[in-house]
């Protein structure tokens, strides 16, 4: 288990994901597809008359617990960094021994968008189609002797024999399939004022999911023989990663089933409005990800609940299915029950459901400004992964075939980060990040969001502007 977390995060950036909203591309009049993702309106009345992505990923991630220690890898060292995980290298951890209850963050999303199209219908109207694979995971106010603990093993040793107590840790991690159709049209326009709407629809595969929560932990590390437990109780819930051994046979990704809806409206005034991007400024709203999925297959919910319970030589048990850990926990916490735990074959899941406005003044010909804020939605006492906080301001300069950008933005999941960002567009292919510096190993490395991708379009007829409407 250890390191189980930077693991995943890693191979989620080798497999090219793609970051949250992506704000040096997300808000270029060209964006396209990628645009939606922040606005499902801003397709409508654009440039393009249709558009293919290709590919297009990144990832996006922060926390402020491990690191990896400046110039310990080469500068974009993706190779180092697997092969430190595999040796135990290249990391490091912020936990103070004097200060055990000092609690932790952690956020990663990814995205990997696959082979997706748009088409305008007409002037004024878009539809499309979009396939993509998401993840999600959000470790929030995880103490300092916690992380330590899961991090060295339960080995460390200076930790043990010490009563500790953990009342803070929650986790929601989740990964889905996502098949979506995006709607967009021009609701009024008199040729300097006009509205647009749109709509997205999503039907959801959950593939992986799990949750911790209600987390009340009183134990002591008696070295590597015994875990003592008082007065103790937690909540979680998770998909069987057994199955994923089979991952051959595409049912064994099926964990359960959902939907999500997101939806926008932009403003945009004009001295022209056939002009898409010779606007003077534009203005939106949106909701993104409002939904969520059952996971009902292959899916377990657990209550662990004791007054004083012992986990006996724990070194030596052989945990490895999830099944096996189960009943182990449900016989230390029920004097031996080993089903005691279980409360219900299936859990929900809710999507990182946010709100957002976004601003956009032209400067210049080929000359704007974007301000974007992104506020993420909790789920009360439900689980389910949450959208952090994003406030960006983006200079940046685009045409039809060249977009440069810098995005100077603050990320906040329980701590505030601030990022420089850089993006680029060179005709079919962009690629960038809102916080990619970390990648150069200038400095401590604890997070990154970096994007790429590659996507075809054909412009429509430009309108001759000496006609009236």
């Amino acid at each position: 288990m250890q390191k189980i977390l930077i693991v995943w995060l890693w191979l989620c950036f080798c497999a090219t994901a793609r970051a949250q909203y992506n704000f040096g591309i997300g808000n270029s009049n060209y964006s396209g597809i990628q645009g939606a993702r922040i606005n499902p309106a801003v397709a409508a009345g654009s440039s393009l008359q249709w558009e293919l992505n290709g590919l297009s990923g990144g990832v996006s991630y922060d926390n402020t617990f491990v690191y990896t220690p400046k110039g310990a890898v080469p500068a974009f060292g993706f190779k180092s960094i697997l092969q430190g995980i595999v040796d135990n290298e290249h990391f490091a951890t912020h936990f103070i021994p004097g200060d055990p209850g000092k609690l932790y963050q952690f956020t990663l999303s990814t995205e990997i968008l696959g082979p997706s199209f748009r088409v305008s219908l007409g002037e004024n109207q878009s539809i499309g189609l979009s396939i993509a694979a998401r993840g999600y995971v959000n470790i929030r106010n995880i103490p300092g002797a916690t992380a330590q603990n899961a991090w060295a093993y339960l080995e460390q040793s200076d930790l043990w024999h010490k009563s500790l107590s953990d009342n803070s840790t929650r986790l929601n991690g989740m990964g889905w399939l996502q098949y979506g159709l995006n709607y967009s049209a021009v609701l009024s326009d008199d040729g300097h004022n006009q509205w647009k709407a749109g709509i997205g629809l999503n039907y959801l595969q959950g593939v992986v999911a799990a949750y911790v929560k209600n987390t009340h932990l009183n134990y002591t590390l008696g070295d590597t023989t015994q875990i003592a437990f008082t007065n103790s109780s937690v909540d979680y819930g998770r998909t069987d990663y057994d199955t994923y051994r089979k991952i051959g046979n595409y049912g064994d990704l099926n964990h359960g089933h959902g939907f999500g809806i997101d939806w926008g409206i932009v403003f945009v005034h004009a001295p022209d409005t056939r002009m898409p991007e010779a606007y003077t400024y534009r203005v939106g709203i949106s909701m993104m990800d409002i939904g969520a999925i059952d996971f009902n297959r292959n899916a377990a919910a657990f209550h662990l609940q004791t007054a004083n319970g012992v986990f006996n030589n724990w070194h030596q048990q052989a945990l490895m299915s999830n099944a096996v850990i189960d009943k182990t926990l449900s016989a230390v916490f029920y004097q031996g029950d080993s089903s005691a735990s279980q409360t219900a074959r299936h859990f929900t899941m809710a999507l990182p459901t946010a709100i957002s406005i976004q601003g956009d003044y032209r400067v210049s010909s080929h000359y704007y400004v974007n301000a974007t804020i992104v506020k993420g939605l909790g789920h009360g006492d439900m689980q389910g992964v949450v959208q952090p906080d994003l406030y960006s301001i983006t200079p940046r300069y685009e045409s039809r075939w060249w977009d440069l950008s810098i995005p100077f933005s603050l990320l906040y999941y329980g701590q505030w980060r601030a990022r420089v960002g850089l993006a680029v567009r060179a005709g079919y292919l962009f690629f960038g990040g809102d916080a990619p510096t970390s990648l150069l190993s200038l400095s401590n490395m604890q997070g990154v969001d970096f994007y790429a991708g590659v996507r075809f379009f054909v412009f429509k007829k430009q309108p001759n502007i000496c006609e009236r409407k």
